[in-house]
């Protein structure tokens, strides 16, 4: 059962919590509203769409009027009746024109979105009926932090108009865009549509990768030296394929491959010459604080995220594994339908794998596992586990203690904000020192809080160093320019002094 399936059974349990989005939210999105009136308005009418009345004590005019008129009869009440009549009518007639003429679209802009950066969506209303739409009000329902993207627009008769809509990522994770309502009505006020655009789409946000000053990083000793090797063919499972040479022994030839193409395969495998290093990242909630804006949890993860950059971007192409314990999201942290979620992270995500249970533990943790590998795809299987991660109640020690099989032979890194000693039954620093004993080098990158002095884990590094195990301090808040860049290209719109419009795309380097 993999990390993906647990979260996939967790959200699949009817939401706990009247916070949780929605499943109350969209059903009533797409129940028809109760009522004689209003069944009878909806007749015929996609699911998606609702018409309500908003003016109703008038039409209790109408059998007064006909009453009087049986009673005495005067041009007066003619008049009131068609008035009443009519005006309902078009009023009516007008919005239903528009329930299956109207459409809002949207269109999310650019691809990777990294904590700090700004997501920017375009909106198009779509109105083919031969009504204009006097007023309409888009509603949006995403999840996205600080992100409202509703707004009061209009648009003419079979046209469209066009808007866009930004926010800041100041916070990593997985969210939900959309889905959007679209409401408005007659001129008079008598009447609403409302249409439900269904339209969602999951976004990762991923942890900010910065430049870190210099660090002492441990090497294993799979290699005894950091030179580069060739590949090595072996017994062991191949990470790629590639022609036959006359060199190559033929029992490692890839027969599959080699009768689907005619020609001999190899399968090759690439052995690193630092060895495997493993980013041990401590989220236990006990450990970490936060000072105004400055969290030594999320400032951890983005030097977990930054380590790993720099290892896997070095010339020794080192392979870099990521262990973590994360409680799960809550229900409305993520807001989709459970499938959706779980097939838009895992197309990106890490391989998870579940923790073997803790004795005391809360059964929803889970540990986060990415396997180590080399390459830039690493990093971003990497930020995707980093992206949705919580803080936990599992202590540093009995990660390792849990997780130590997966090491084998090579480095790990433990990054912590836990700055005094350990004893007792959450002594870390022992664990690190088995792991030392079994052929891990260790080393450890310790985050200390903005208002701490440093002095305050001169005990820690002491206890650390008397056992030949690097210790390296990180302040949190400290100012770390950005590593990851990327290009993408965005329109620009310029007015010309002859009142004309000029669009042009325009291709940047952001980071």
């Amino acid at each position: 059962m993999t990390w993906f399936a647990a979260l996939r059974h967790r959200l699949a349990a009817p939401p706990a919590s009247p916070a949780a989005p929605s499943s109350e939210q969209a059903h009533h999105l797409h129940t028809r509203p109760r009522g004689l009136f209003n069944r009878l308005w909806n007749r015929g009418l996609p699911n998606h769409t609702r018409i309500e009345h908003r003016v109703l004590w008038p039409l209790f005019l109408l059998p007064i009027a006909l009453f009087n008129q049986f009673l005495a009869p005067h041009p007066v009440w003619i008049v009131l009746l068609v008035t009443l009549v009519g005006v309902y009518g078009v009023g009516y007639l007008w919005v239903r024109s528009q329930a299956t003429a109207i459409a809002v679209s949207r269109r999310r802009l650019g691809a990777v979105l990294v904590a700090g950066d700004t997501l920017r969506e375009e909106f198009e209303l779509h109105n083919s009926s031969p009504a204009p739409v006097l007023w309409a009000e888009c509603l949006d329902h995403s999840t996205l932090q600080n992100y409202n993207a509703g707004r009061v627009v209009g648009c003419a008769a079979n046209s469209s108009y066009r808007w866009n809509s930004s926010v800041e990522c100041g916070h990593r994770g997985i969210y939900r865009l959309g889905p959007h309502d679209l409401r408005l009505g007659d001129p008079l006020g008598l009447f609403e549509l409302t249409i439900h655009n269904d339209q969602t789409e999951i976004i990762v946000i991923y942890p900010r990768v910065a430049h870190l000053p210099v660090l002492a990083l441990p090497r294993s000793d799979t290699s005894g030296v950091a030179r580069q090797r060739r590949p090595l063919t072996g017994p062991l499972p191949s990470a790629s394929v590639r022609d036959y040479r006359p060199t190559d022994s033929l029992r490692y030839v890839h027969w599959p491959l080699t009768a689907h193409r005619g020609e001999l395969m190899v399968k090759e495998l690439e052995i690193e010459p630092s060895g495997g290093v493993w980013i041990v990242l401590d989220l236990n909630g006990a450990a970490h604080t936060t000072i105004g804006d400055v969290s030594t949890l999320e400032f951890g993860i983005v030097v977990a995220a930054s380590l790993a950059a720099e290892l896997l971007a070095g010339g020794e192409r080192r392979t870099v594994g990521l262990l973590t314990v994360s409680d799960h999201p809550p229900l409305d942290y993520i807001g989709v339908t459970p499938p959706a979620a779980i097939e838009a992270v895992s197309q990106n995500g890490p391989e998870m794998e579940p923790r073997k249970p803790v004795a005391g533990a809360p059964l929803h943790e889970r540990a986060v596992v990415t396997l180590p590998q080399p390459g830039q795809a690493q990093l971003w299987r990497i930020l995707a586990a980093l992206a949705p991660v919580q803080a936990t109640t599992l202590s540093l020690a009995e990660m390792l203690r849990t997780n130590h099989r997966l090491f084998g032979r090579g480095a790990i890194v433990v990054i912590t904000a836990q700055t005094t000693p350990p004893s007792g039954h959450d002594n870390w620093a022992a664990q690190m020192l088995q792991l030392e004993s079994a052929g891990l080098a260790s080393s450890v990158l310790l985050i200390t809080p903005p208002d701490r002095d440093e002095q305050a884990a001169a005990p820690l590094r002491n206890l650390l160093a008397r056992h030949d195990i690097p210790v390296q301090m990180l302040r949190a808040g400290m100012r770390l320019p950005s590593a990851l860049f990327f290009r993408r290209t965005r329109k620009v719109v310029r007015t010309t002094p002859t009142g004309g419009v000029v669009t042009y795309e325009v291709e940047e380097e952001v980071g």
